[in-house]
């Protein structure tokens, strides 16, 4: 089944903008004529890797993890962090929905390597916009929008949490700790 897949807004409020978290109104895409076009062109090694079904490879993560590292802050890192995102959904998805299969595991560290990379950028950045960008992907999974993203929203509350300690400005430490305590409050097995 295809699913559109992406609202381009910051918020509804706000005009698109490519320098944000751009998939909060989106679902999750299941092929790669799903992703966005500037994504795919951006990345198209990385989504012929993870979108492939029946390609279990590592794909090349340390590229995009150098762009969302990257400064001074630009398009790139918002381009890497959302094509993160569409990839953790892809991937997780089709970890929950093959669960107990022989490719749950594959998958499901798949998954876990690519929510490395944003957690490992919030440490390095000190740019908050871009940190307000990456807790919002966590958001993203803590709402349960996303299929199957509420079988895993407890393990992700673990890894927010974590974040506080590299956190100084108290609100975003408040919104850290809150999403920290809705992510760990999913219950398991809902999909």
């Amino acid at each position: 089944m295809l699913l559109a897949i992406m609202a381009l807004a910051c918020s509804a409020a706000s005009p698109p903008s490519p320098e944000c978290y751009r998939l909060r109104e989106s679902t999750v895409a299941v092929t790669i004529e799903e992703i966005p076009a500037d994504l795919r062109e951006r990345y198209p090694e990385f989504f012929a890797v993870v979108m492939d079904p029946s390609n279990f490879s590592d794909p090349d993560l340390l590229t995009l993890r150098d762009d969302l590292e990257r400064e001074p802050i630009s398009r790139t890192n918002y381009d890497s962090l959302n094509s993160i995102a569409l990839a953790y959904f892809a991937v997780n998805l089709r970890a929950e929905t093959e669960r107990g299969g022989e490719n749950y595991l594959r998958n499901s560290f798949r998954a876990a390597k690519l929510i490395a990379v944003p957690w490992r950028a919030y440490g390095t950045t000190p740019n908050p916009s871009l940190r307000s960008a990456i807790l919002d992907f966590f958001e993203d999974i803590a709402s349960g929008a996303k299929r199957q993203s509420r079988r895993t929203a407890a393990r992700v509350g673990r890894i927010v949490s974590s974040l506080e300690k590299e956190e100084e400005d108290p609100e975003r430490r408040a919104r850290i700790a809150d999403l920290a305590r809705r992510l760990s409050a999913q219950r398991p097995g809902t999909p």
